[in-house]
């Protein structure tokens, strides 16, 4: 949906005539040619008409996604949620699939390193990658990246943690939750931090780090972090399943258990399929 289709749809739905919706910022003729996809509406005035009418911004960047997005970020869009769907099913036959599909059609790097590690992972062949592979990936996470702050290279540490020793892993996850505690994240930000993180205290489970050390590394900071960031209702599911992982790390099966039986009793049995044992 083009912007001025998107504005003439949330103006109906405020009731608004349009000269009401462009007032003191656009002159009417001019905001219809806008709806009508005639003219074209500066970022500035787009936002103070949405703002002025309080319409919900996620909801309004939904609507017109899928015709100021990229092909190639079509392609990563429909790679992130297939194969979040096939991980959550450990569904090894459609994750290969997907990320062969990545690998033939797509010209982004990080999504490739992204899908070649994902498959590996599964297909539990980690220890095949080549090591000129895993060193292209590291110098992704090299400090002059800024790699903290981009999203693309977030989802590229979580998509390559089983690859890194437990020094190198404990270095970066470091680095992510100094810059946390200090940043004012946004809540996309805070999310995609939270989906990392949780991966990493996978990773350390999956390793039984805390029975070969008598410290957990950073596995009780993670956790107290996503406990302070979950604060927010609609980040709940993050502070379960750190509730979850931490109740496994400290060996109480039984409370592990009740998390997982209130989980299913509530609705969310598919969710908890990949959750570690």
């Amino acid at each position: 949906m083009k912007i001025g289709e998107a504005l003439h749809k949330e103006r109906l739905k405020l009731g608004l005539t349009q000269e009401q919706m462009c007032e003191g910022v656009l002159s009417r003729p001019f905001y219809a040619k806008v709806e009508g996809d005639k003219n074209r509406i500066n970022a500035e005035s787009l936002f103070q008409i949405l703002l002025e009418h309080q319409v919900d911004l996620l909801e309004f960047c939904d609507l017109i996604q899928d015709d100021y997005t990229s092909e190639e970020q079509k392609v990563e869009k429909q790679f992130e949620t297939k194969m979040n769907q096939a991980v959550s099913a450990k569904d090894t036959e459609a994750i290969d699939k997907y990320c062969q599909q990545v690998m033939n059609s797509s010209k982004n790097e990080v999504l490739k390193l992204r899908a070649l590690i994902t498959s590996a992972y599964f297909n539990g062949e980690t220890d095949k990658i080549d090591a000129e592979i895993k060193t292209k990936i590291k110098d992704e996470f090299d400090e002059g990246n800024n790699w903290v702050e981009r999203p693309e290279l977030l989802r590229l540490l979580a998509n390559t943690m089983p690859l890194w020793d437990q020094k190198e892993l404990d270095f970066w996850i470091g680095r992510l939750l100094d810059f946390a505690k200090k940043a004012e994240l946004s809540e996309f930000m805070t999310e995609r931090y939270l989906r990392l993180l949780e991966n990493y205290l996978v990773v350390c489970y999956d390793r039984e780090i805390h029975k070969k050390t008598t410290h957990f590394d950073h596995i009780d900071d993670v956790i107290a972090y996503i406990i302070d960031a979950t604060k927010p209702l609609h980040l709940m599911m993050y502070r379960i399943v750190a509730l979850y992982l931490h109740a496994l790390f400290k060996g109480q099966k039984d409370r592990a258990n009740k998390i997982k039986k209130d989980m299913k009793y509530y609705g969310y049995g598919k969710l908890i399929v990949s959750w570690p044992e």
